[in-house]
């Protein structure tokens, strides 16, 4: 006797149908997503290039999940240029992906700004001698930093011929750890400096641009061109929040050797920083005061604060 289960024809049939019609609403549903999916990106993009992540300032951008108040939270990253209020993904630590793309965006320009070198443009707007230490390329200067501080006798015959001698402060412009910051700002910074100044009678002599710069060697082309001080403007070390920014440095009586604390420094000069303008004008009356003082870095400082002690 057969003892197989009877084969059920019928049933078997209306299985199949039911499959191919749920399958055919799965596909019509897929169809109709990726249409919606298609026309969102065409809204979102121009031209069929992605949107720029950039296009919401860091001080608005909000990524956090049902938030408690998310108004004071917006007011208190106003005041601040560190990345908050980023939320994470799912349950997990996570970033979420338009963050992780936007921390990339900005290593990347920061990346941009310590290697890429100023334009022949923006050098031939300058119109300064142009003298470089002795790196040869941009990786043998982050690496090899005491060779910034020594020239070749090529570069130190530009000095000795070019440079004005005895000047009462020898200015020098590199674009250290961002030539961004350089291409940006300088232009503003330099108009209010150089007005600055003139204004106090003083004597800023050739100004150059440094090529691998350090503060080394600011001191030794001030020493050797007689100068009675020294104001180096360099990029300063790209981080999250820009890589616009430029930063000074003033010392009196510059040498070869000379102590790191004898240099007095305006930092943070950027748009939202120190302005560019009003930071050349205060590095103008700084220079000032370092000549009429004599002195630099501590030792200005500590007078500076004995005043202002005295005052109250």
């Amino acid at each position: 006797m057969n003892n197989e289960p009877m084969i059920n024809e019928e049933l078997i049939l209306k299985t199949i149908r039911q499959v191919l019609r749920e399958n055919t609403e799965l596909a019509d549903a897929l169809k109709t997503g990726c249409k919606e999916s298609a026309a969102q990106e065409a809204e979102e993009t121009d031209e069929g290039f992605t949107a720029d992540i950039f296009s919401t300032p860091e001080q608005e951008h909000f990524l956090v999940d049902n938030p408690k108040n998310k108004e004071a939270y917006l007011r208190m990253k106003k005041r601040t240029l560190a990345l908050l209020g980023l939320g994470k993904a799912g349950l997990s630590s996570r970033d979420k992906t338009e963050t992780y793309l936007r921390k990339y965006a900005f290593l990347s320009a920061a990346r941009d700004a310590v290697l890429q070198p100023v334009s022949k443009e923006f050098l031939d707007k300058l119109g300064m001698p142009v003298i470089k230490t002795m790196p040869d390329s941009v990786q043998e200067y982050l690496t090899q930093p005491y060779l910034s501080r020594l020239l070749d006798e090529e570069n130190m015959e530009i000095v000795h011929t070019k440079l004005k001698k005895n000047p009462d402060v020898q200015i020098l412009i590199g674009e250290g750890n961002s030539s961004i910051a350089l291409e940006v700002g300088l232009t503003d910074f330099w108009s209010a400096l150089k007005q600055g100044l003139e204004s106090h009678g003083i004597d800023y002599g050739t100004p150059a641009f440094l090529r691998y710069p350090r503060l080394g060697s600011g001191d030794l082309i001030a020493s050797e061109a007689g100068a009675k001080a020294v104001c180096m403007i360099l990029g300063e070390r790209t981080c999250m929040a820009t890589c616009e920014s430029m930063g000074v440095y003033i010392t009196y009586n510059p040498r070869v050797g000379i102590l790191e604390n004898t240099r007095t420094v305006i930092s943070g000069i950027y748009k939202d920083g120190t302005p560019y303008v009003e930071a050349g004008a205060y590095a103008a009356d700084l220079i000032h005061r370092v000549l009429t003082e004599k002195k630099s870095g501590v030792e200005l400082e500590s007078g500076m604060e004995l005043e202002l002690s005295n005052s109250k």
